[in-house]
């Protein structure tokens, strides 16, 4: 099981959704750790040595990618980055560079595949001496650019002028794409040489085609809304042009004009991660001494957007995040680290004014919590979720700070009994059982999971207890859920019994996933068995990666 579990297919497997090569999780932000380095992938130059696996890295990361449960995307734009970069096979390189246009889609994980290639050549860290931009990676670059239509193509270099340190001007300087029709011949200049310069040439060739007209057109209404300084026309403009927040310049950015035109159009996921920003500029605040029209228009959009059964569908937005959101925003915001509170604590500035949440909100995104459920596709599996109730689960959660553990357990007790069809939620007890199922159904509310939940004998948390219990019961589970504060490695047995457990109830695939929510120690049992998956803390991302180990994906 051991071999099983470390061959170079699982350890990239779980790199691509854990961002590790071994089981457990950390939410957060991955930039600011060192997730994307080689030493994290090594299992891909192992498979490219072995002729008759070399092309299995490209398998997996298209797998992967189409599973749509990879929580951070920038996980399989490296893997793909360092594909292109090893030496050891040349069929796998080219594979790669074949399947940029696919994995790296979106404009920003286009310019992040980029950086990443670039990395890798400038710090060598494969080991690799080359001189860059080779044949593979310019003709990787400039199909993706000259696949697009003329105004697909113009509006990804406008919408996304830049992103990780590179402009599309870098990059196209790099790769010398040469336009394979005038349009896009048009566009390049207008990349590298600006408006201005690309006007004129455009005249001096005379040019009365239709569609480059409307190109240059397009570019004028980009760059006059870029050097915008009246607010009011600059959200004329937006919503003439159908501009995005990608769009707006940084001068603009704090104009309650601009932000008011750009609700009428915003994806619900976009509005979700900026609401308490758009908040803070005033433009939800409801009771000031004198509401303007564009204040009540505000609060209409945003309610308008959050209880559209057919926007939220279309946005895929999961409960967790619309949850995790609300609790922010009842808390003006997202918790601050404990460095940011000292230094908030430390700092002598004014009394900051109490903070009021506007009620039309908050009753929006209740709404939008209840039509986020429809986004969950069901795995239809038998799930056991065993929730710790001691003092320590009132602690914080970690990376979602604005909620205890006993809340967050009552979150994902809730996302699971309205998503499956089989879940049975217990506590730990110090009984003859060890867990004691509690009564609670897939109608009931958060608030009444949370009473009965904290209202529960407390026992003492034993990780292994579940499993012991559906074994001395012979109760047929797919997955086993362990809500606690944090592991205690010492006494932790959990991944002995789920192997008896499989054994006796003849289900070889049954999972363990252990949430420890309250700590960020990374805890792995060495060595490890496939189907067990440790957590730590929580955040919107949480419940896919839940899914997906579930469902046998890593």
């Amino acid at each position: 099981m051991a071999a099983e579990s470390n061959d170079p297919e699982s350890r990239l497997l779980r790199y691509l959704y854990v961002g590790k090569d071994y089981p457990n999780y950390q939410p957060g932000y991955w930039f600011a750790h060192h997730y994307f380095i080689v030493r994290n992938v090594i299992a891909i130059e192992e498979l490219a040595e072995d002729r008759e696996k070399e092309l299995v890295p490209i398998q997996l990361i298209k797998q992967a990618f189409a599973s749509n449960l990879v929580t951070h995307p920038e996980a399989l734009v490296f893997a793909l980055a360092v594909c292109c970069r090893q030496n050891k096979s040349e069929r796998l390189r080219q594979a790669a560079y074949e399947n940029v246009g696919e994995i790296c889609k979106s404009t920003p994980d286009f310019i992040l595949f980029v950086k990443f290639v670039s990395k890798l050549c400038r710090e060598k860290e494969l080991n690799y001496i080359t001189q860059g931009w080779g044949h593979g990676l310019r003709k990787a670059v400039n199909n993706w650019y000259l696949s697009k239509q003329p105004m697909d193509f113009i509006k990804c270099v406008t919408k996304y002028r830049s992103r990780y340190g590179w402009k599309h001007k870098d990059i196209v300087k790099m790769a010398h794409p040469l336009g394979n029709t005038p349009e896009k011949e048009v566009i390049l200049k207008y990349v590298i040489y600006g408006l201005e310069k690309t006007k004129t040439e455009m005249k001096s060739k005379s040019s009365e085609k239709k569609e480059i007209q409307e190109l240059l057109k397009y570019m004028e209404h980009v760059e006059n809304f870029k050097h915008c300084e009246d607010e009011l026309e600059a959200a004329s403009m937006l919503e003439t042009n159908h501009f995005s927040l990608d769009h707006v310049p940084g001068h603009l950015l704090k104009s309650k004009e601009v932000w008011t035109a750009l609700l009428m159009s915003m994806d619900v996921d976009v509005l979700l991660n900026n609401l308490q920003r758009i908040h803070n500029l005033g433009c939800l605040t409801a009771d000031s001494a004198d509401p303007s029209d564009r204040t009540k228009i505000a609060i209409e959009g945003v309610t308008k957007r959050l209880t559209d059964s057919d926007c939220v569908e279309a946005s895929k937005v999961h409960p967790a995040l619309v949850f995790i959101t609300l609790k922010n925003y009842k808390n003006s915001g997202k918790a601050l680290t404990y460095e940011k509170r000292k230094v908030r604590m430390l700092a002598e500035r004014k009394k900051s004014p109490e903070y009021d949440p506007n009620v039309e909100v908050i009753n929006a995104l209740n709404e939008a919590f209840r039509l986020s459920f429809k986004n969950i596709q069901p795995t239809k599996f038998r799930h056991l979720v065993t929730i710790s109730t001691n003092k320590s689960m009132e602690i914080r959660t970690w990376q979602n700070g604005n909620m205890t553990g006993i809340e967050t357990a009552a979150l994902i007790a809730l996302i699971l009994l309205r998503s499956e069809e089989n879940v049975t939620i217990a506590t730990f007890t110090n009984d003859g059982d060890g867990i004691s199922p509690v009564n609670v159904r897939n109608t009931d509310s958060f608030e009444h999971i949370l009473a009965t939940l904290t209202t529960s004998p407390i026992g003492s948390t034993n990780t292994s207890k579940p499993i012991l219990w559906a074994t001395n019961k012979s109760k047929p589970y797919d997955v086993f859920i362990n809500i606690i504060d944090q592991i205690f490695q010492r006494h932790d047995e959990s991944q002995e019994k789920l192997i008896a457990y499989k054994e006796h109830m003849k289900l070889p695939d049954t999972k363990l996933i252990t949430c420890a929510l309250c700590s960020s120690t990374p805890y792995c049992k060495e060595p490890y068995d496939r189907h067990v998956l440790t957590i730590n803390g929580f955040d919107a991302t949480v419940p896919n990666v839940i899914q997906a180990f579930a469902k046998g994906l890593f």
